[in-house]
């Protein structure tokens, strides 16, 4: 049985996208923290609204366990991305879903799996679940993410949308 945990960026980033379904369609167990649920409900608006209906059908809420790891984690990260680790920690988790850098940098020490909010899209892009990838960023920026101009041309043409830089090949005499 496949287990993802998620930490806020993502799930919010999801949900503004109406693309919480790219959630359910990768991992047999979705989880959540506490503190990741305590950062939507900050702000109630539709993305939260969509995510508390999650939490009332397939979107579960663990706590993490291990209190000094996460007394290790907060000094360096806020209460969200520290509980998620934690959590992917303590379950072994298939992927972390995560697009905070300190984060990840941290989830990556602790070799934990990866994957952001651009790796799903990008994920259902290649499996023809999304038209446009470039279209679904562009909302995102709308929403405030951040995503730096190599990344995405790299993400864009891994999906397909942009073409490869092509080369020229020196010519030769024998041409």
């Amino acid at each position: 049985m496949s287990c993802w945990v998620v930490d806020t960026g993502p799930l919010v980033y999801l949900a503004q996208l109406d693309r919480l379904d790219l959630l359910q369609q990768g991992a047999d167990e979705i989880l959540v923290p506490p503190a990741v649920l305590q950062e939507v409900s900050a702000k109630p608006d539709l993305s939260a609204s969509m995510i508390a209906d999650a939490g009332r059908t397939w979107l579960r809420c663990e706590t993490p366990r291990d209190q000094k790891m996460l007394e290790v984690l907060k000094r360096d990260l806020d209460a969200g991305e520290a509980e998620a680790i934690a959590l992917a920690y303590e379950r072994s988790a298939d992927r972390t879903i995560m697009d905070d850098l300190a984060g990840r940098r941290c989830a990556r020490k602790l070799g934990l799996p990866l994957v952001g909010t651009l790796g799903l899209l990008l994920a259902a892009r290649l499996k023809g679940e999304l038209p446009s990838l470039k279209s679904e960023v562009e909302k995102l920026s709308g929403a405030g993410f951040y995503v730096s101009d190599r990344l995405l041309e790299e993400v864009l043409r891994a999906a397909g949308e942009i073409k490869p830089d092509v080369i020229p090949r020196e010519s030769t005499d024998n041409d």
